[in-house]
């Protein structure tokens, strides 16, 4: 009994592929609490850039096709495991950043995360057990530097996405995903002394509203990042996706709709 159907129900809907979307949405909502939510994507940018360099250095290749339990299309190196390296910065940087280490269930909520993303990769056969075992504890080392090095700074914490996804750029030899933490820092630090100035939700209605402009957006950038020309240009775009998402509160924020004004506060 393999649980096929069980790995394969984990590994899309906690996969770490949602993570950029599920911070996307916290931080439209979050309110006062944008400035947290900030710092947990410049956490995921700056993890990610240097996960991608570790691995390519590394060169520890995945286990072989015979492995795997149903046909996936994976590539990159598998040592140490992105998945479960994702889920410890990502949730884990939740908690940290929402002041909820000392939380309990919110700790055995990470905690519950990480190990079905985990297991799910060893399931599926594109990792070796202590592929996910070495994510999880690298994640855990990069969470806890970048809680201090940031001081709870965002700006901080993009200026250091920005230092790590240079020598992931090179060393990969400027792969997508090294190109996306690229632009997606730079993004970041051009918008965040913006920050301070977001409004915040006026009503539970104006979420809704400032979630579906918002993911709507996200669509439209990518789709035009996919088409771009050059790496320069996608690098662009990706910077440009990271300001829309720290920026379009603001603009959504002055719609002179009475109805986003009247429903219950949202915030």
């Amino acid at each position: 009994m393999r649980l096929e159907a069980e790995s394969a129900t984990v590994r899309e809907w906690v996969s770490a592929e949602y993570a950029d979307i599920v911070l996307a949405v916290i931080f439209w909502l979050a309110g006062s609490n944008r400035r947290q939510s900030a710092l947990v994507i410049s956490y995921a940018l700056g993890g990610m850039a240097f996960l991608l360099t570790v691995k390519t250095v590394l060169a520890v290749p995945r286990p072989p096709e015979s492995a795997l339990l149903v046909p996936l299309e994976v590539s990159g190196y598998g040592f140490p495991s992105g998945h479960a390296f994702a889920a410890v910065v990502v949730y884990g940087g939740l908690c940290t950043a929402f002041d909820r280490v000392r939380h309990p269930p919110s700790l055995v909520a990470v905690a519950a995360i990480v190990a079905l993303v985990s297991l799910s990769r060893v399931i599926l056969g594109v990792h070796y057990l202590g592929d996910v075992i070495a994510g999880a504890l690298l994640g855990v080392v990069v969470l806890f530097a970048m809680d201090r090095l940031t001081a709870g700074d965002p700006r901080t914490g993009f200026v250091i996405a920005t230092v790590l996804a240079v020598p992931a750029a090179f060393v990969t030899g400027g792969s997508e995903s090294a190109l996306i933490g690229l632009g997606s820092s730079l993004g970041g630090l051009v918008a965040v002394r913006w920050l301070s100035a977001l409004p915040a939700l006026r009503s539970a209605l104006e979420g809704v509203v400032l979630v579906a402009v918002g993911l709507c957006g996200l669509f439209v950038i990518r789709t035009v990042a996919a088409a771009a020309p050059t790496d320069s240009l996608f690098v662009v775009m990706y910077a440009l996706l990271v300001c829309w998402v720290v920026l379009v509160p603001a603009g959504v924020g002055r719609l002179p709709i009475a109805a986003l004004e009247t429903s219950s506060p949202a915030s």
